[in-house]
């Protein structure tokens, strides 16, 4: 394999602002003074003795990074790289490794958004890492803002260089579980949102696939999501969500032996929504023993849709206008897990663990099919008017089609398309 690795904040341990100098070719760089990330000329030297072949890939300057490169890991290096743009480094690619990079052979490797999102441009898989601890937040890179990394769409998240080793050895086993169950593996990785902890309870939000917008790597479901939406879904695909949820529900009961988890529940669809029933139907055919019960419902008068509130704070007052509790079960001191299809905002999610938390309920983990990533635009343009063009999904067939998305829709194209792209 081909690994294209991010230099600070993933083997240097130099994500804080007193490193910029070295960074940006100011000073000369003292390597006594550039700490490692532990274990990071370990991971590099296991990687060339198991015939893998690592490259730095960093925005930094030439001055340190090829002196880091060279005298440290002794590994090629290319600097400057302008993430996530992925010119320089699809470039570097062709003449440095004669082209011999392929998303069947590659792996980008990184601790920031623009790393992800480049490798999502080249349509390799992605490996978000967590090594160290912001003390600052920086625009750019985003160092500081972990929600901005998550929402890139890493196709793999590792907290030590072992599980990369891992991932490598085992790329299927290590994906999301609803990713891997359409490759037929049984997996039970989650995207871990965020957990908020007390000091008698939790709130945890998780997401077990990745939908696409734009260019990404093979593994992203964004199709099945859009087929989980239609009236004319397979039930083999409702198999299969239902047991990568199975999986989860499974891995959450033996990860944590000291939690009972009392209910699992869902977000009920409205009456108006169509297909009917769309998740009590996912619902029924999750095999768990945790005991099942409905409790979340719609009021009757709705005005409007959830998916025309745009952002977080009107998704978040939608929902707390229009849904509530049925009040059949004490709730008190009980464990909850709660099953929605997609993560977007986070304000429906939010809205109604608070709603649980108002009836006493003590832990609570809210769990979802799919959550929607960043978009990533394609490099080609359109033939018509010379605007990027966006990788979209057909959500009838499941097909990807490059657009030149017209303004009624976001974009500034004209509207031309290109049908089933690879």
């Amino acid at each position: 394999m081909i690994l294209l690795i991010d230099l600070d904040g993933t083997l240097t341990d130099t994500a804080h602002d007193k490193f910029k100098p070295y960074k940006d070719g100011l000073e000369e760089t003292d390597l006594s003074k550039i700490p490692l990330i532990p274990g990071a000329k370990e991971f590099i030297n296991k990687l060339q003795s198991d015939g893998h072949k690592p490259v730095i890939i960093s925005d930094s300057h030439p001055k340190y990074v090829n002196k880091i490169a060279n005298d440290i890991f002794k590994i090629l290096a290319l600097s400057l790289a302008d993430k996530p743009n992925p010119t320089k480094t699809a470039n570097y690619l062709q003449t440095a490794l004669n082209g011999e990079a392929s998303k069947e052979n590659t792996i980008v490797i990184g601790d920031t958004w623009l790393d992800i999102e480049m490798g999502r441009a080249l349509n390799f898989p992605t490996v978000l890492t967590n090594f160290y601890t912001a003390t600052s937040e920086e625009n750019r890179d985003g160092i500081g803002q972990d929600w901005k990394h998550l929402k890139s769409g890493a196709t793999y998240f590792v907290n030590k260089f072992e599980e990369i080793h891992d991932i490598l050895l085992n790329p299927l086993q290590n994906l999301l579980a609803v990713e891997g169950i359409f490759q037929s593996k049984d997996t039970t990785k989650a995207v871990r949102f965020k957990t908020t902890k007390y000091s008698e309870r939790f709130i945890a939000y998780r997401t077990l696939g990745r939908q696409q917008a734009g260019e990404c790597d093979k593994f992203a479901v964004a199709d099945k999501y859009f087929e989980f939406q239609r009236a004319d879904r397979t039930q083999e695909t409702l198999q299969k969500l239902g047991k990568a949820t199975s999986n989860f529900l499974s891995f959450v009961q033996q990860s944590m032996p000291n939690v009972s988890w009392d209910f699992f529940t869902f977000v009920s669809d409205k009456k108006t929504t169509q297909p009917p029933n769309k998740l009590s139907e996912l619902f029924d055919l999750v095999e768990t023993t945790i005991p099942k019960q409905k409790f979340i419902l719609w009021t009757d008068e709705i005005e409007g849709s959830i998916r025309n509130q745009k952002d977080y704070k009107s998704r978040k007052e939608f929902v707390d206008k229009h849904i509530f509790l049925s009040n059949d079960t004490d709730l008190q001191g009980k464990n909850i897990i709660i099953l929605d299809d997609q993560f977007t905002t986070g304000g429906t999610a939010y809205s109604i663990c608070g709603k649980f938390i108002e009836k006493g309920v003590k832990n609570i983990i809210f769990v979802t099919l799919f959550y929607l990533i960043t978009t990533v635009e394609s490099e080609r343009v359109c033939p018509h008017c010379g605007t990027k063009l966006q990788v979209k999904v057909n959500r009838n067939k499941g097909t990807r089609f490059l657009s030149c998305v017209p303004q009624k829709f976001g974009g500034k194209g004209c509207g031309n398309f290109i049908e089933n792209i690879v």
